[in-house]
């Protein structure tokens, strides 16, 4: 039923020079995360580092929490969770209120529970669960631009996509704590991109069976990702219907389309059947609000129509609540972009450019799965929900993306030189500027009150040396990305090869006749 179609031999490659440097960018973004894991001292409630530990703690006991499970009062093994707990002025904030979470995250956090208690080294457990989540950022930032290539086919907009998203403040400082948002996100792009590859390339097994295991993981690590499932394989459907309208054609597109959602149903369905038992919706959010008293915030109108929280949500995913200063580089980033994606929409209505070919239902994909994050998000917050910047995370793929495609559209309009090589320097420096403004807000973040202590012995661990390492891999990827690609021309046959050939063929067969 599966086959590979005729694109998968005409689809544009990435090279693998830019791959490496993607991948450098990635570490990067990680060794900054790294650094908060491995130093900052636990954020009991301003990270839900708390509840998310105590999870992790209830699972490796056996248990299953929920909302109203006490967090451990085991001191001896697990010090800086009961430490942070006895900050908490009120009986709701001791309990696991991240209990309404699918637990993906905390069952690959019980082997760090297990070493903390085996080493009776409590920090293990804290550090552990932590870098999980700053891989899973990680691995978002590299995401991100290889989506961005699948959807714009220009080499220069997927490695700046991949640095804008490596400059998120959110991304990177809120990868180094205890949660399970890193996870998520990389789970729910990963879906994102093996979908829209099946857009552009084809259906195989290979991919299809990449969409089912990305799903299971992102609806196993949030709620969302659910919303990530049912959306990947309505678009598999359809593209495939659109396709091909006959009855094995059909009979194609819903199977493919069963086993996107079938796989992640199986694998995590249990978990919200047993939050709808329990607190009557697969989220638990009413419960949730009900726990700590939360008043709405207004009608999902006035949400929506509320023009300062847009632009708020958009400078938070950069710079931090209390550095007001750094927030003019993100402004002018989107200024640039817009005006970018104004001069490319004109561009396309008077003309269209010579470009290579953009995957149009990749940038619909994208776009609709935005907008279902975002009204999601909106319901929340209209309910009484914290606007918490890094629930914007998921719309990572499209905000990058956006953004770089609207820089590029301005680079191109230099006539400098020939157009893919000014792009691939322009992303080079911009990429290279943006890693120096993420270690400015870094240096802020580190620096500043609200980084509130550090971890027992942290200062021993060599996270300046990781740091360090991040950036030295940053500069070698802006290095790889910049540096000119020679192009060779094939070596053409001699003019009389062919004749030759042919006189030899002709010989052959007169032998043969005689």
């Amino acid at each position: 039923m599966l086959h590979s179609t005729q694109e998968d031999r005409t689809d544009v490659r990435l090279p693998r020079r830019l791959l490496a440097a993607m991948v450098l960018v990635a570490i990067f973004a990680l060794s900054l995360s790294s650094y908060v894991a491995l130093t900052r001292a636990l954020q009991y409630q301003t990270r839900d580092e708390g509840p998310n530990a105590g999870y992790a703690v209830e699972l490796s006991s056996g248990r299953l929490p929920t909302i109203d499970t006490p967090v451990t009062t085991d001191a001896r093994r697990y010090p800086q969770v009961v430490e942070g707990l006895g900050t908490m002025v009120d009986e709701p904030h001791r309990h696991i209120w991240t209990a309404n979470h699918p637990p993906l995250y905390y069952l690959m956090s019980l082997p760090f529970v297990a070493a903390a208690g085996a080493l009776d080294a409590p920090q293990v457990m804290v550090v552990g669960m932590r870098l999980i989540n700053a891989v899973g950022s990680a691995l978002c930032v590299l995401l991100v631009g290889l989506i961005a290539f699948e959807v714009t086919r220009r080499e220069a907009v997927a490695f700046l996509a991949t640095g804008i998203s490596a400059s998120c403040a959110v991304l990177v400082t809120a990868g180094g704590h205890i949660a399970n948002d890193g996870v998520a996100v990389a789970a729910s792009s990963l879906t994102l991109l093996a979908t829209i590859r099946i857009l552009n390339r084809g259906l195989s097994p290979g991919r299809l069976a990449l969409v089912a295991l990305a799903g299971a993981a992102a609806a196993g690590a949030k709620a969302p990702g659910v919303l990530t499932v049912v959306l990947c394989g309505a678009a598999i459907a359809v593209a495939l219907l659109l396709r091909d309208h006959s009855r094995r054609g059909v009979i194609r597109a819903l199977g493919a389309s069963a086993v996107a959602t079938g796989v992640p149903a199986l694998a995590t369905g249990w978990f919200y059947v047993r939050n709808i038992v329990i607190y009557g919706d697969p989220t638990a959010s009413d419960a949730l609000l009900d726990k700590f008293d939360r008043e709405p915030n207004g009608t999902w109108w006035q949400v929506v129509t509320d023009g300062s929280l847009w632009k708020d949500w958009y400078e938070r995913l950069w710079v931090p609540l209390l550095a007001e200063g750094y927030v003019v580089v993100v402004d002018v980033l989107a200024v640039v972009a817009a005006a970018g994606l104004l001069v490319l929409l004109v561009r396309r209505r008077i003309a269209e450019p010579a470009d290579q070919p953009s995957s149009a239902a990749g940038w619909l994909l994208l776009t609709v799965h935005a907008a279902v994050i975002l009204a999601n998000l909106v319901g929340f917050v209209a309910g009484g929900g914290n606007p918490n910047d890094r629930y914007l995370m998921p719309l990572m793929p499209l905000l990058a993306t956006a953004l770089a495609v609207g820089v590029m559209a301005l680079i191109d309009l230099i006539p400098v030189g020939a157009r893919e090589s000014r792009a691939q320097l322009a992303a080079a420096a911009m990429t290279l500027a943006l890693g120096g403004y993420a270690l400015l807000i870094f240096d802020w973040f580190v620096s500043s009150t609200i980084y509130a202590g550090r971890l027992p012995n942290s200062g021993a661990r060599g996270a300046e040396l990781v740091v360090a390492a991040g950036v030295a891999c940053g500069v070698l990827a802006v290095c790889l990305a910049a540096w000119p690609v020679r192009t060779y021309a094939a070596r053409q046959p001699l003019p009389e090869q062919p004749a030759a050939r042919q006189q030899g063929a002709g010989g052959r067969a007169r032998r043969a006749q005689r």
